[in-house]
């Protein structure tokens, strides 16, 4: 079973570093990542990911809120 996971890190170079990561492991799979508060609100619904990986200081938010707000959009998404 593939896990799909979504990125969220403002920092490119945070998520540049954790790519590669995820790609070695032939179970994962990133379907998606984002910058900004904003755009991961858009972004996570859409792939329906198994996990989303976080960053909690965002220049527009905070991750707390985005993993609370994204679970609103998908009784699918489950902050842990």
């Amino acid at each position: 079973m593939v896990i799909s996971v979504f990125l969220f890190a403002d920092h490119e170079v945070v998520r540049r570093g954790i790519l590669p990561l995820l790609d070695t492991e032939p179970d994962i799979l990133v379907v998606g990542e984002a910058a900004t508060a904003a755009q991961a609100l858009a972004r996570i619904p859409k792939p329906r990911p198994d996990v989303a990986i976080l960053d909690v200081r965002l220049p527009d938010g905070h991750g707390v809120s985005v993993c609370r707000r994204s679970g609103r959009l998908s009784s699918r998404h489950r902050p842990v």
